[in-house]
């Protein structure tokens, strides 16, 4: 483990231990009770995901260290080291975007999202919560993706370590002045922009997209505000009650549908 891969492990997790703590203080959506038993049932998803991205991670390693060879993608520019990270850096959020936008598009790809979507408590163990299924598939897209883009896997950790605190903090449950979340929606997904995309209502679900940036929301048309968040409704219409919450229910239902 070098020194980026085990800084983005401490962010991920201090960040998110943070996060929780700081939403028993300071909620959005006050008034929510078992905690600890939601984010115990959505980190048991996590931790389930982990048996896949762990190795998933080791033969991404080898697979973008020897496709140097054959195909180089953005490095073949030659650009400055700061210009070719940064440019790197935008092509993999920008493929973030697209995955995020085509998992609500495709009926067959929402089966497996819907789940991370049924949440009724959104908080950041709701940043963790994906279906094992969808996993393997962005797992499996990645590695062409990424291959073509040039990436090596120090640009995946450095990016995953920018990526991961932005995620976990727009699912928190963390209230911040409105000034504040105005300021952060114009380079990132704030809180705000992204308790509209779990929304009931699937033209507001199927909205703000974005991972790092909000910047591919605004340029493809899919950034979307709404007033009186306070007040939304949040996960998806028959699919959030509390028998459909255990985690043996939130496995299987993709198959049954």
């Amino acid at each position: 483990m070098d020194n980026l891969q085990a800084l983005s492990y401490i962010t991920t997790v201090t960040g998110g231990l943070l996060l929780w703590l700081l939403e028993g203080v300071v909620p959005f959506f006050a008034g929510r009770k078992s905690r600890g038993k939601h984010a115990a049932a959505n980190l048991s998803i996590a931790a389930i995901n982990l048996l896949i991205l762990l190795p998933s991670g080791v033969v991404m390693a080898l697979v973008l260290e020897q496709s140097k060879a054959v195909w180089s993608g953005v490095k073949a520019l030659e650009l400055p080291f700061l210009f070719e990270t940064a440019f790197i850096i935008l092509l993999i959020d920008l493929w973030m975007y697209l995955w995020h936008r085509l998992n609500h598009q495709i009926n067959f790809l929402w089966r497996f999202h819907s789940i991370h979507h049924s949440d009724p408590a959104l908080d950041v163990t709701t940043a963790w919560r994906f279906h094992y299924v969808e996993i393997v598939f962005s797992e499996l897209l990645r590695f062409p993706v990424f291959i073509l883009i040039g990436a090596s896997i120090q640009d995946l950790l450095l990016y995953s370590m920018l990526m991961t605190p932005v995620i976990e903090f727009h699912h928190s449950n963390v209230s911040i002045p409105s000034s504040a979340d105005r300021l952060l929606r114009t380079v990132i997904p704030s809180p705000s922009m992204h308790r509209v995309h779990h929304s009931v209502i699937r033209s507001e679900h199927d909205s703000n997209y974005g991972s790092l940036l909000s910047l591919w929301d605004r340029l493809f048309g899919s950034f979307r505000l709404k007033e009186d968040i306070k007040n939304m409704a949040i996960g998806l219409n028959n699919e959030s009650s509390p028998e459909k919450q255990r985690l043996a229910a939130l496995l299987v239902r993709p198959f049954h549908n």
